[in-house]
């Protein structure tokens, strides 16, 4: 099962009992903004955790490949972590790793020439027929960005990572295996990808 969360960091609360006292020393560090978004997202964390896991207490979490944040026992579930703008993105997966990536839907300046730079011309070809280019964009965008994030690579491999939404396939050279599934939520698009199939998506929000 994959679960999925999202929160706006204006109205998001935070659980301190699920979060230990060293991560709570440690985002005194961060400035105020920095700070709401990092208790939120590890408040999120833990809470899924209990509910799906009956993990009482957010366990360890180490900084892996790329700046990846992970647990520091293996055996416990993968996740994930994204944001933009005022909004974040949790997940967890119960088999398999994830990747998610959330962009809040915005007008951005010259989208068709960043899609020339860094899709490939099929992905290109693609967003500029469909009815509304610039959520298309939005949507290869995020693709791409939470396929990168499954495997801890950074956004400077985006143009490496084919999506052929014909198809229904994503492709790398740095891995075989991606399971997609990808929505907009009101103004929000969701990505994730997984290393192993989808078997359940759970959303919250």
């Amino acid at each position: 099962m994959l679960i999925v969360q999202i929160a706006n960091l204006n109205t998001a609360t935070v659980n301190y009992s699920l979060l230990p006292k060293q991560l709570l020393e440690d985002a005194k560090q961060l400035n105020e903004s920095r700070r709401k978004q990092f208790l939120v997202c590890r408040s999120i964390l833990a809470s899924l955790l209990k509910q799906y896991c009956n993990i009482e207490m957010l366990p360890k979490i180490i900084i892996g490949d790329n700046s990846r944040p992970c647990f520091f026992e293996y055996s416990l579930p993968d996740f994930n972590i994204s944001h933009s703008q005022d909004h974040v993105a949790v997940a967890i997966s119960l088999a398999g790793k994830v990747g998610v990536d959330i962009e809040v839907a915005r007008p951005r300046r010259n989208y068709l020439n960043v899609a020339k730079h860094f899709f490939a011309d099929s992905e290109y070809q693609w967003m500029i027929k469909q009815g509304d280019s610039l959520k298309a964009f939005w949507q290869l965008w995020t693709l791409k960005e939470s396929a990168l994030k499954l495997y801890a690579k950074g956004v400077w491999q985006i143009k490496s990572v084919n999506v052929d939404l014909d198809n229904g396939m994503i492709s790398a050279p740095f891995a075989n295996h991606f399971y997609f599934q990808y929505q907009q939520i009101d103004d929000i698009h969701l990505a994730v990808n997984c290393n192993v199939p989808v078997t359940q998506l759970r959303l919250q929000y």
